[in-house]
């Protein structure tokens, strides 16, 4: 059941807050009536915008089917209709002229600005985030943009010799040599006060554009992606996904490959360039952003990409934590007297440190700041994509909330005390970080007594000790486990998390639940596979809804249960903590639904086939 939306607002956003042809609507009961009237309305639109954020992803699928219908109409090719959230996106784009769609989700807008940062800016506008916010996580699109070469192709080489352009893509022109990277051509045009950066990337796309340059700008998503979740690529994928040939001319050079006999065949790169797609310089770059990107599948090392100007020398680090632990991605930066912004990504956290010249001077993981959000990410990070790149911090990173009190050596020796600690804790749960607990009632008001004491130390506990137990006392649901419930609440680190778990279990605040659903529902899926067997699958459908009804009526925490076509029947954990329940109260609902079916089933099937069901299912587990 869909949440009711608010009421819809249409926008079309004047020229001048964005290049694009772009509407922005707000879902509501009227969404798609205003939908249609824009289809009908026949104006192509590059960019439609749907602020999603009072209904969240709840649409029907009729609204969603009509919506991508309407979408084949108005979208320009290569145009998307974006519905958004606060925290996650999802786009349909219009691939072809004959209006065939692409459906993509991005679980953070770190995501979408990888696929597309003029979508991000968008939905940035939309939402009415600060410019920080889609900054936080671009580092690594970043520097897959910065360290790329633009290559002329043979238009291009005429409008360099010819210089009869503006006086701007003249500029950008005369440092285009096919072997100086973007950000070398950047910082050289910055430093002479010749434009700024934003007029530097938009000479570059006009020139793409008209097609005096390779495509180096469809290749960053492409790569970022890959790099990111480790998938090696083929070089016809690159060459598709950058756009430097078609599917046409792909389909072509395959099949002329195919067609060679009695002769050494060429390979896709030789091809392209034999006939004239692609230029050696170009083929170069696609080999080596290949076998840097591209290599998930073997074992990797710490990448460097180094590049010099004229004027400046820009190098980036890019890896995954894994090859190297967060501590010797610290110490290696500090060891080298490094200059510049240390960004680890992973999922839709993000960790910064701002280095100077070897001292690292400032640090932020979400909204732990300074000397907290170096031992978080040294004691609680085993996975993420770093990069490093040279270059001015952004304004939230230099703050002077982030700034270190302590130095580097220090805070590792912290971060190696608080990861036993979180060991400890952890070991003593049954699915260690993954485990949910339980509230319990707080009889005896010890949350505000002021009596509990360091279980260690024998101390009285701290304002700040006392504040954690009661974030996590209250963010307890049980049924989400305690790493998602400390990710949930943003602010406390996770080893302090642990010590207050350790305290709630010792005060007997909270409780570990006897047992997770998963053997529970288990069993009673396989009763349920039994009887369908003897009854038919209708007949089983109608029992289990029947006996389902019985025990819980029509009550919100009856969705939590749901039963599949082929009478499957799953738990929907979404919907059982906005019940508000528990985990011991859905195995107790679980068990009444089981009994109550069981029921049913005996007044329809022989009773010694149902005991035989019910004996092998339990006496085979």
């Amino acid at each position: 059941m869909a949440i009711e939306p608010g009421e819809g607002t249409t926008t079309i956003l004047a020229p001048g807050q964005a290049q694009e042809n772009i509407v922005v609507l707000a879902y509501g009961p009227n969404f798609l009536d205003e939908l249609g009237g824009l289809a009908q309305a026949k104006t192509v639109y590059d960019v439609v915008v749907v602020d999603a954020t009072q209904s969240g992803f709840l649409f029907p699928a009729e609204s969603m089917v009509e919506a991508a219908r309407q979408a084949k109409k108005m979208l320009a090719v290569g145009g998307a209709l974006v519905l958004v959230k606060a925290d996650k996106a999802a786009a349909l784009v219009k691939e072809s002229l004959v209006g065939q769609l692409s459906f993509h989700v991005f679980d953070t807008h770190a995501e979408l600005y990888d696929y597309s940062p003029s979508l991000a800016r968008h939905v940035q506008s939309v939402l009415g985030n600060g410019a920080g916010q889609v900054a936080e996580s671009t580092d690594l699109s970043e520097q897959v943009l910065m360290s790329s070469t633009p290559v002329l192709t043979a238009f291009g080489i005429k409008l360099k010799a010819g210089m009869e352009s503006s006086r701007r893509r003249n500029a950008v022109l005369a440092l285009i040599d096919n072997y100086t990277p973007l950000s070398a051509i950047v910082s050289r045009l910055v430093g002479q006060a010749t434009m700024n950066a934003e007029e530097v990337m938009e000479e570059l796309r006009s020139l793409e554009q008209v097609r005096a340059i390779f495509p180096i700008f469809a290749r960053v998503p492409f790569l970022v992606h890959c790099f990111r979740n480790r998938i090696p690529f083929k070089l016809k994928d690159y060459l598709l996904a950058s756009r430097l040939i078609t599917q046409d001319q792909l389909d072509e050079l395959v099949f002329e490959q195919q067609s060679t006999r009695g002769k050494p065949k060429l390979s896709l790169g030789s091809l392209s360039v034999a006939k004239n797609y692609l230029t050696t310089r170009q083929l170069e770059i696609a080999m080596q952003d290949q076998a840097f990107y591209g290599q998930g599948g073997e074992p990797e090392k710490v990448k460097i990409v180094a590049a010099s100007g004229t004027q400046t020398q820009v190098q980036s680090l890019v890896g995954h934590l894994g090859t190297t632990d967060a501590a010797g991605v610290l110490q290696n930066l500090a060891t080298n007297r490094e200059s510049g912004v240390l960004s680890v990504e992973h999922k839709d956290l993000q960790f910064r440190g701002l280095f100077d010249q070897g001292r690292l001077t400032h640090a932020k993981l979400g909204r732990i700041k300074s000397n907290d959000a170096v031992i978080e990410f040294v004691s609680a990070w085993s996975e993420g994509i770093f990069v490093f790149i040279q270059r001015e911090p952004p304004a939230d990173l230099a703050d002077q909330s982030c700034k270190l009190t302590k130095q580097i050596d220090k805070l590792l020796l912290d971060a190696a005390l608080a990861q036993d600690k979180m060991k400890a804790v952890w070991n003593k749960l049954p699915k260690g970080a993954g485990s949910p607990l339980e509230k319990l009632p707080d009889s005896q008001h010890l949350l505000e007594s002021g009596t509990m004491v360091d279980l260690q130390e024998k101390t009285p506990l701290t304002p700040r000790d006392l504040e954690v137990m009661q974030k996590l006392y209250r963010a307890l649901d049980g049924l989400t486990p305690v790493a998602a419930t400390v990710r949930q609440i943003g602010d406390v680190p996770t080893w302090e998390a642990a010590m207050a778990v350790e305290r709630l279990l010792h005060y007997g605040l909270v409780s570990i639940p006897a047992m997770d659903v998963t053997g529970p529902l288990d069993k009673f899926q396989q009763i349920v596979a039994g009887v369908g067997g003897k009854l038919g699958m209708e007949r089983n459908i109608a029992l289990l809804r029947l006996s389902l009804q019985a025990v819980q009526g029509y009550s919100v925490r009856a969705r939590m249960f749901n039963i599949g076509s082929a009478a499957e029947i799953g738990l929907d954990l979404a919907a059982a903590r906005s019940a508000g329940t528990s985990l011991s109260a859905v195995l107790k609902e679980l068990e009444d639904w089981q009994v109550k079916y069981i029921e049913y089933v005996s007044q329809e099937l022989d009773r010694q086939e149902l005991r035989d069901i019910v004996y092998k299912v339990h006496n085979r587990s």
